[in-house]
């Protein structure tokens, strides 16, 4: 269940993330990051404890699934949403040590 999660998060959040950068350009990084993590984490947070408890042997009832599943997935987003400052920190250390140039390119280049 986790495997199958794991993928199906991580398609769905490089999908997202894609689109959120179509449409905000170089902007707005903390809402590519945080909205496509918010997007996938769905999914994964939900797909996981379905194939696991729900269709495995414990036959988890439906409110109990909903129940740890929302949960789950607002501890995942409380945690996104608290490495936000830390997505911005790291983006300046890394474009202080590279310079602005060599920053641009590597993004232009990792964009296409």
């Amino acid at each position: 269940g986790s495997i199958v999660a794991f993928l199906v998060g991580q398609l769905i959040d490089v999908t997202v993330f894609h689109r959120i950068r179509a449409l905000t350009g170089e902007r707005f990084m903390w809402l590519r990051a945080t909205g496509s993590t918010a997007v996938s984490q769905l999914f994964d947070s939900f797909i996981v404890l379905y194939i696991a408890f729900v269709l495995g042997p414990q036959q988890w009832p439906t409110n109990q699934f909903m129940a740890v599943g929302t949960v789950n997935y607002l501890y995942k987003m409380a945690a996104a949403l608290a490495m936000i400052p830390v997505l911005y920190l790291v983006h300046m250390g890394v474009r202080r040590y590279l310079g602005k140039e060599e920053t641009q390119r590597l993004r232009h280049e990792a964009a296409h």
